[in-house]
């Protein structure tokens, strides 16, 4: 009998390379690790910009409570001054956000010693409130003198004066946290780059060796290599993503400290080509915002040669706009904004508006082109939106702040505060470049008796007037200002007596020719007084020429006024 053993085929685990076993645990540990790294240096810049939202957010909230104050605080002196009821106006929204503006910082607060200084910041101001409410009952109830008495009394100036200072206080511990955080989060995105730089590298020697020890062990299991290769290509794909996104975050933050020391939004057409670009490869686009009117945004920035985009658009021109959110279009798609031209081939039309606190301040309108990092320049897009309103607002928050320390907001001339540094300033080029300077003092007549005459309303339309005739009298180097009530000043650098007296005659007589009407009454004939004081001549300090030019003033009074006298 024949009889014939036959061998057991060698199970598959017996061609097991123990080489692969090991590498597929460190394959395994590097792809976690890679996977979670994202995730991992990301949270600590995300944090510290929730807390860096935190602090702007503290900041609007101090900035809000003290402008509600100083509103109702001027709705209670116009009234006490002129009894009139509609500066209650004013007083009483002001009055009805107080509470409103300390409930928001309520939560805000987050410690201790922070919560004591709100305390008093509240109880100071219900007591300015307090004061104010009383001082108008005594105006309506009394009459002006009394209200006036109370009213030039120290006890509401100490009460408001303790208020500026608290919220001033506050102001500048958020500035110095806000300035903390920045470098925080700027140190962050740091990291986040070296990081994905780092995973970058790691990723090519995991795909390279797991390629060649897969190829050389296993040469006959195709479709294990095949998805080990997928794998590593996907990994890869993740690190570029991730050093991509780390990128844009390093240089958004630039950007958003750039535009944080901005002043005005004219600056945004130097800044934002630079960064914008890196922020969008391959793109090309235009941000606008608003006008003052509101009826058109305006073209502020553009870059990638996108010059030919429109001026200016109508906010009935963009579906972004009428949407409230970003609007994207494609060749052939319907709804083509109509501010837009033909959508090229291979390339998307994107329509984002710049949205802050509720508000659309702007609007951001870029090409990016077709291919595997769309989604991502999509994603950015939405995001640089964000960042950019927020740099906005800031800007327009501190222009109007600017405005409002420099400018007198009745007359539209440099105010008593600007008018005194400025001088300082003035002098000391005039001496160093030892040129002339003038002093112009400037007094309209009997304008108490044409307040008295033909009411406020008809005093302010003449300072109105006035203001312009001597902005269109004086060269772009002079400093127009308003002095107090109807005195105004001209600081005329690099100018000589006989200019000056020129200049003074053209303005006086640009005022002497105003036809102004109050209403339907045409108010009689305004003339101004002219005292001009020169330096050195006169004097080589601020307050030495100011009473040379006011001493003047008084003998063009004395001769009669309407003319211009010389110190």
């Amino acid at each position: 009998m024949l009889v014939t053993d036959s061998l057991p085929s060698p199970s598959p685990a017996a061609y097991a390379d123990p080489r692969l076993r090991w590498l597929a645990v460190v394959i395994l540990m590097i792809v976690a690790w890679l996977a979670a790294l994202p995730f991992l240096s990301s949270r600590e810049a995300d944090n510290t910009m929730a807390e860096l939202q935190t602090v702007i957010d503290k900041e609007r909230a101090y900035d809000r409570l003290l402008d509600v104050l100083k509103d109702a605080e001027t709705g209670q002196r116009g009234y006490v001054i002129t009894g009139d009821s509609s500066f209650l106006a004013p007083y009483e929204e002001g009055s009805a956000a107080v509470p409103d503006a300390l409930r928001t910082l309520e939560p805000l607060a987050d410690s201790v010693e922070e919560r004591a200084i709100l305390g008093e910041i509240a109880r100071l101001a219900r007591q300015k409130l307090h004061e104010l409410a009383a001082t108008i009952r005594l105006r309506r109830d009394g009459g002006f003198a009394p209200a006036v008495a109370v009213v030039a009394h120290d006890n509401g100036r100490v009460t408001m004066d303790r208020l500026r200072t608290l919220i001033g206080e506050r102001l500048n511990v958020l500035g110095r946290q806000r300035v903390v955080l920045r470098d925080r989060l700027n140190s962050a995105l740091a990291y986040n780059t070296v990081l994905a730089i780092i995973a970058g590298l790691a990723g090519a020697p995991v795909i390279g060796l797991s390629l060649w020890v897969t190829n050389r062990s296993l040469r006959e299991r195709a479709e294990a290599v095949e998805h080990a290769q997928h794998l590593a290509e996907a990994e890869a794909e993740q690190a570029r993503q991730s050093l991509a996104r780390s990128q844009r975050l390093a240089v958004a933050s630039q950007m958003l400290q750039t535009m944080d020391s901005l002043t005005r939004a004219e600056e945004l057409r130097d800044v934002l080509p630079a960064y914008l670009p890196k922020l969008l490869p391959d793109s090309n686009g235009a941000v606008y915002l608003y006008r003052h009117s509101r009826d058109f945004l305006q073209r502020v920035a553009t870059w990638g040669g996108a010059e030919h985009q429109p001026e200016l658009v109508s906010p009935d021109e963009c579906w972004g706009l009428r949407f409230g959110h970003a609007h994207a279009t494609r060749a052939g798609d319907g709804m083509h904004c109509a501010h837009l031209g033909e959508t090229p081939p291979g390339r998307t039309d994107l329509c984002v508006p710049l949205i802050s606190q509720g508000e659309v301040l702007g609007l951001l309108v870029t090409s990016i082109p077709a291919g595997p990092l769309a989604a991502l320049d999509l994603a950015a897009a939405n995001t640089i939106s964000e960042q950019l309103a927020l740099g906005a607002s800031n800007i327009n928050l501190r222009e109007v702040l600017r405005r409002q320390s420099t400018v007198d907001e009745l007359t539209g001339l440099y105010n008593r505060r600007y008018l005194s540094e400025t001088l300082r300033r003035e002098l000391f080029r005039a001496e160093r470049k030892r040129a002339a300077l003038a002093i112009v003092m400037i007094d309209l007549d009997h304008f108490k008796r044409m307040n008295d005459t033909y009411g406020h309303d008809a005093g302010d339309a003449v300072l109105r007037a006035v203001g312009q005739c001597l902005r269109d009298g004086v060269r772009r180097s002079d400093i127009p200002c308003r002095y107090g009530g109807e005195e105004l000043v001209l600081i005329l650098p690099e100018c000589d007596a006989s200019a000056a007296v020129r200049c003074a005659e053209g303005i006086r007589s640009a005022i002497a020719a105003l036809e102004l009407r109050s209403g339907d009454t045409l108010l009689p004939q305004v003339t101004a007084s002219f005292g001009i004081a020169m330096w050195p001549a006169n004097g080589e300090d601020a307050a030495t020429l100011l009473q040379a030019a006011d001493s003047a003033l008084y003998k063009a009074k004395d001769g009669g006024r309407n003319r211009v006298c010389m110190a």
